[in-house]
């Protein structure tokens, strides 16, 4: 059953459509800018996301004609929402929860991704793009680095050049642009851009929601681990699997030649 999950203030829109949860950055007169309660609720939106079962896919998209212009710089000059040193040394809390989830994340890319914006977009798993979706990492303008994991992220998916020319220049690149580098997985215009991402997202959702969960994890792992330690893990969970019911529908959807029902 659909559902819509809400808690004022609304910096943040979540519901569900079927297996797939669409978060909405929605502080669309200051650009989605990460000011207000949006951070707060955007995290909260992400945890009862990934802990909701019958979530299978998670677009994350912004209210407006961009995605997310970074930090709202009007606010911190005016001395709001600054956080405490002490804060700031445990770190932000939005990338430690989406590089950890197991459940896909698809980026609709609505519009600008700068800074910050530019960083929470490359934590999705899938991103698609439209003409509006300038992008790039501000931080060497203002005399800063990338805290949310662009360092990380940005040379996974453009390579090592191409993540020193986006974050060294502090410029902002075309989607076009963008999409040679890799940051951008597919263009499409931008009054088809949710169709296009509720489109990908139900082809990914109709799969095995565990499987689903266990791809991501093994990617994540492969990040980092070593081929051995990966491929006795990948066992083990191969193993698991094949206990669970989601696998023996598998099978007989196989063999009855029909689309299995997860």
């Amino acid at each position: 059953m659909d559902r819509t999950v809400a808690s004022p203030p609304k910096d943040v829109l979540h519901q569900r459509e079927g297996h797939v949860a669409i978060i909405t950055l929605n502080r669309p007169q200051r650009r989605n800018a990460l000011g207000g309660t949006l951070m707060a609720d955007l995290n909260a939106a992400l945890r009862d996301a990934e802990a909701d079962h019958d979530v299978r896919c998670i677009i994350l998209t912004g209210a407006g004609d961009a995605f997310c212009a970074g930090l709202d710089m009007k606010e911190r000059g005016a001395g709001v929402n600054t956080p405490s040193w002490r804060k700031r040394l445990k770190g932000l809390e939005t990338p430690k929860i989406m590089l950890a989830m197991h459940t896909p994340i698809v980026g609709a890319i609505n519009g600008a991704a700068a800074g910050a914006g530019f960083e929470i977009a490359l934590l999705c798993d899938y991103r698609i793009g439209c003409e509006r979706s300038r992008m790039g990492d501000l931080h060497v303008k203002r005399g800063l680095i990338q805290d949310a994991g662009a360092a990380v992220t940005l040379p996974r998916v453009a390579g090592w050049a191409n993540a020193c020319k986006i974050l060294l220049t502090g410029e902002m690149f075309s989607p076009q642009e963008m999409e040679r580098m890799g940051v951008l997985n597919e263009l499409v215009s931008a009054d088809a851009l949710m169709d296009a991402a509720r489109s990908f997202a139900g082809r990914i959702a109709v799969n095995s929601p565990l499987a689903l969960r266990m791809t991501k994890r093994l990617l994540r792992m492969a990040q980092r681990a070593d081929h051995d330690v990966y491929l006795d893990y990948a066992m083990l969970m191969m193993g698991a699997l094949q206990q669970e019911d989601d696998f023996k529908e598998g099978l007989r959807a196989f063999a009855e030649k029909r689309e299995p029902k997860f």
